[in-house]
């Protein structure tokens, strides 16, 4: 419930609410709400009535399935249509990882700082591409 229908609803907050209000106020505040209430009341028998006319259909639609001898699992078959099948999700291809291997059986995954022996190769002149395992 939204903070001014706790207010509304409640004889203590709705006196409190409309303490500095004057009469001809709340008379107009009155007013607005019967014109919503009256508006909710005509909806409201706008849906009942929509319910029963497709209560009343329903009936109808019944009758005539018993009459006729319709199997309903068949036809609830045929209602319910055919699945399509589900798109398979595509998933992207691994990337190769990419290895160093430098010194005495080192490696290097290519992840975070250089190590310090690959590094002073590198300064040396050699290149990543010359380490790729």
């Amino acid at each position: 419930m939204t903070d001014i229908l706790k207010q509304l609803s409640s004889l203590r907050r709705a006196k409190v609410l409309f303490k500095n209000a004057t009469v001809e106020q709340v008379d107009h505040i009155i007013k607005t709400l019967q014109e919503v209430r009256d508006e909710k009341e005509v909806e409201r028998l706008i849906e009942a009535e929509k319910a029963e006319q497709e209560q009343r259909e329903l009936e109808t639609l019944k009758a005539q399935i018993l009459d006729k001898n319709i199997d309903f699992d068949k036809l609830t078959a045929m209602m319910s249509g055919s699945k399509r099948p589900r798109k398979a999700k595509k998933i992207a291809p691994e990337t190769p990882t990419i290895t160093y291997v430098f010194g005495d059986n080192e490696t290097w995954n290519g992840e975070g700082e250089v190590p310090r022996n690959l590094q002073i190769q590198l300064d040396e002149g050699f290149e990543l591409a010359d380490f790729i395992q």
